[in-house]
């Protein structure tokens, strides 16, 4: 069953209760609370800024005591009414675990923010957590955020660290050929998925007469030339390894080949019912 964060309207304790249940008992306190109440007690604490420091601090303890689920939940709350403050912000990913979409949201939106070390004392515990190989597509961001957020006797060491996690994550992808290729790939497989359609409407009215299930087979080769088609991008992505960027002619390329994987799907259907008899 889901459950909400709440605030005991009768011992004004942190809890989570079951939803879609009106009344629940306070298993703080042992008293009937109305679920709606508490809801609108954490909602009112949340909403209002003189009350940030005392919930950080109340989070930072219930995650000692009860592990991060019911923290996060309040922490959502107040970086939601509070989006551009950083500290809940940077809380909220921490108790993710370093997720990497939460990663990337807090250096989106504070990574080019200039801030005095003294007023982010989390920044290095941050990066020593999340400056790996692993987050290196945001390799911008966080330099960015060793350029407005370190002290400046530690910026060397991090830009040293940010260098060299680049240079391996990307040594291949500087080869000429690589976009050459990746664009090849994009187009040619675009190109192949649209064609589907004639060859499936030529492939049914041939088939049609001779078996029942032509449109499986119609179906079966268009996942087969999709799933080909992934496995020459895994090829691109061994021989040439990640990229940091995408230019725009590569994300037209690579938004036409998203869109032709959908054509081929649909192709192999259309391609079923709409038969050219040979």
């Amino acid at each position: 069953m889901n459950l909400t964060a709440g605030i005991c309207p009768k011992c004004h304790e942190y809890l989570l209760l079951k939803n879609n249940v009106p009344f629940v008992v306070c298993p703080l306190c042992g008293e009937s609370i109305s679920h709606h109440e508490a809801t609108v007690l954490l909602d009112n604490k949340c909403s209002d800024q003189a009350n940030l420091n005392d919930l950080t601090a109340d989070c930072i303890a219930l995650e000692v005591q009860y592990g991060p689920e019911l923290p996060y939940m309040i922490l959502s709350q107040v970086v939601e009414n509070f989006p551009q403050l950083e500290s809940p912000t940077y809380l909220l990913t921490k108790l993710t675990g370093y997720d990497g979409g939460a990663v990337r949201e807090y250096l989106k939106r504070f990574a080019n923010l200039k801030s005095q070390p003294n007023n982010v004392p989390w920044a290095e515990d941050f990066l020593d957590a999340c400056l790996n190989y692993r987050n290196m597509e945001f390799a911008d961001l966080f330099a960015a955020y060793i350029e407005n957020k370190i002290r400046p006797e530690k910026q060397v060491e991090y830009r040293e660290k940010l260098a060299k996690l680049r240079s391996e994550y990307t040594f291949k992808a500087n080869n000429p050929l690589s976009t050459k290729t990746l664009m090849i790939l994009y187009y040619v497989s675009a190109v192949v998925n649209v064609l589907l359609l004639p060859v499936f409407m030529l492939l049914s009215g041939w088939l049609a007469p001779i078996i029942g299930m032509y449109y499986a087979i119609n179906i079966a080769t268009s996942i087969l030339v999709i799933c080909a088609e992934i496995g020459l991008l895994y090829w691109h992505h061994h021989v040439f390894g990640n990229r940091l960027g995408m230019g725009q002619s590569e994300r037209m390329a690579m938004v036409v080949f998203m869109s032709s994987l959908v054509f081929a799907i649909g192709a192999a259907i259309m391609g079923s019912i709409w038969k050219i008899p040979l």
